[in-house]
């Protein structure tokens, strides 16, 4: 009885913590992108981490910048680490601000 009600908990949890997952985009400014390999190494990066997706890239405003849309489901992974991914390479990154609100 007592496996019963254990299998029976943890699948309530797993359950639980997956309802409370969520896609997330947000646009990361990465700095230092001198020539197209820096943007290739960058975006090999971001791919290497768990359930990242690219959605688009600009150009930022200033040579040697862009701004990486990406996609996440935060139960995988963070901002924070997509970011120490980036730095893990030598490039600078921050996360931009939300303007949707």
């Amino acid at each position: 009885m007592k496996h019963i009600l254990l299998s029976s908990a943890l699948a309530i949890a797993a359950f639980t913590s997956a309802a409370f997952a969520e896609e997330r985009t947000v646009e990361i400014a990465v700095s230092e992108l001198t020539c197209p390999s820096c943007s290739f190494i960058v975006a090999s990066s971001m791919r290497g981490v768990p359930s990242v997706r690219i959605n688009d890239f600009v150009d930022g405003p200033e040579y040697g910048q862009g701004v990486y849309s990406v996609t996440f489901d935060d139960a995988e992974t963070s901002v924070e680490n997509i970011i120490e991914a980036v730095a893990a390479n030598g490039y600078p990154a921050q996360a931009l601000p939300d303007t949707a609100s």
